[in-house]
């Protein structure tokens, strides 16, 4: 029976998987009245078996109208995401509009939301609106509204957006303390923009875990992905930014990724959780407050099993330092490659993962111990905890940084020769800039070549990194060809 069951219960997540964003109920019920055919009486039979198909019946309309109940309930507070943005065309230099600037072009980027706040308050991922020209966002009941960006957290994926109306319904929030493994989950969104008549697709599935960690997801724009819900309800582009509810309607997660292997795979769907600490942060985002996180200025990696026998550590246990910020607060408390950080204040450090959310956590200008092992010595060492700032980030894992809303790489040999720039030119290249941003606003244009900040010439990205560290005011740089510009906050 136990076996029966357990065939039944993984048919039911296959199916789930293999949904669509369409609501599969006729699989559902399949599957359910399978499982209740299974754990009928054994008197409900009769010679044919058929005895329990009518006496489940009734449970499995049950069940089918409780998930319709919930559906028609959390709809009206669940919106599609349309997002107007730009992008290179060419790589700059190769062509020119007859302005002289590098083409460009515009791309449509869909994505979902719920409607948080009834005055108008709208959560999805900070991706969906990245460096977003116009957003407009679909209704439940088909109005097509302008949006804006009320403030937005890159490191955690999350945005709030604004629209002009109000006696919204807002989606309730999830009591955390409740959420488990198995319950189920029902997401819904607009995949492939298919919901800009704002009937949005509907999803069903389960929690298939917790505390899953993504790493190396978005680590471009210095993203973090912790503690993330694994699901098997269905998500496909066009689904970002939108809710994963439980059974009753309550919002316990924004759909934020889908994890493929291969092109004929699947994937897995993950959601950011609303745990107390994303809905404190949350707070801060409605009020249209910018998110600051710590910065100790390290990489770290694994601790090898090798490397655990000879410290005598369990598994799981430490984080051993790659690469140090040479300006950063880690070195300048004495931190090195090599180091093996075994406690960060009171916590036990169980993993790089761990390490990275618990300095992320820590108000900068704060002053933490770090207990680690560095050979046969125990140290404890007491860096002050900065202001993290994603072209730092960027700079240490030696890819281009993003900085006042202007994306900057190294000016390479190659770059030089497809733009036909002279080899002893120095500076840095504006690859990309969002729009209503300080760099926009300073008219720097993609392709612009960056020779020198504060009068002084820059020659590559930790060059450029080096001169903006700590200037919060307006910021005189020249680009080569075009003259100075002022870039303010």
């Amino acid at each position: 029976m136990a076996a029966s069951i357990s065939r039944v219960l993984t048919e039911l997540q296959r199916g789930a998987d293999r949904a669509d964003c369409g609501l599969r109920l006729g699989l559902l019920a399949a599957v359910l009245f399978s499982l209740l055919a299974l754990v009928a009486p054994a008197g409900s039979r009769g010679d044919d078996g058929q005895a329990a198909t009518a006496d489940s019946l009734p449970d499995l309309e049950q069940i089918e109208k409780a998930f319709e109940r919930v559906i028609a309930h959390v709809s009206p507070s669940v919106v599609g995401i349309r997002v107007q943005r730009r992008y290179m065309a060419a790589w700059p230099g190769e062509q020119r509009d007859p302005a002289g600037r590098a083409f460009q072009q515009l791309v449509t980027v869909n994505g979902s939301g719920t409607i948080i706040d009834r005055g108008g308050l709208i959560l999805t991922n900070e991706h969906v609106v990245q460096s977003a020209g116009e957003i407009e966002v679909f209704l439940h009941d088909g109005r097509r509204v302008p949006a804006t960006v009320l403030a937005a957290d890159a490191r955690g994926d999350l945005a709030v957006l604004k629209i002009e109306l109000d006696d919204l319904p807002a989606a309730p929030m999830v009591d955390w303390s409740g959420v488990t493994r198995g319950q189920w989950t029902i997401a819904l969104g607009n995949p492939y923009g298919l919901g800009s008549d704002g009937k949005l697709s509907v999803s069903v599935g389960v929690i298939s875990n917790l505390g899953r960690r993504l790493p190396g997801l978005g680590e471009v724009d210095d993203r973090f992905y912790t503690d993330m819900i694994q699901t098997t309800a269905a998500i496909h582009p066009g689904c970002s930014g939108g809710p994963l509810f439980n059974i009753s309607g309550q919002l316990i997660g924004v759909v934020t990724a889908m994890h493929t292997r291969a092109p004929t795979d699947e994937g897995v769907g993950f959601a950011i959780p609303m745990t107390p600490a994303r809905r404190r942060l949350l707070q801060q985002l409605c009020a249209g407050n910018a998110v600051s996180y710590g910065y100790l200025g390290l990489t770290v990696r694994v601790v090898e099993p090798g490397e655990q026998q000879a410290a005598g550590l369990g598994p799981r246990v430490g984080a051993v330092v790659q690469q140090v910020d040479p300006e950063g607060p880690g070195n300048e408390a004495g931190l090195r490659e090599g180091d093996l950080i075994l406690r960060f204040g009171d916590r036990l450090v169980r993993g790089p993962g761990l390490l990275a959310e618990l300095v992320g956590q820590t108000e900068p200008g704060t002053t933490v111990a770090v207990e680690l092992r560095r050979g046969a010595q125990h140290l404890t060492l007491h860096p002050t905890v900065q202001r993290r700032q994603v072209s730092r980030v960027s700079w240490m894992r030696g890819g281009a940084i993003l900085w006042r809303g202007m994306r900057l790489a190294n000016l390479t040999t190659a770059a030089r020769r497809r733009m036909g720039i002279a080899a002893d030119t120095v500076g840095v290249i504006v690859i990309d800039v969002a729009e209503h941003s300080a760099a926009e606003r300073a008219a720097i244009e993609i392709g612009d070549v960056i020779e020198t900040v504060a009068e002084a010439p820059v020659y590559d990205i930790a060059g450029f990194q080096s001169r903006v560290r700590g200037r919060e005011g307006p910021v005189k740089i020249r680009i080569r060809a075009r003259g100075e510009r002022v870039v303010r906050p």
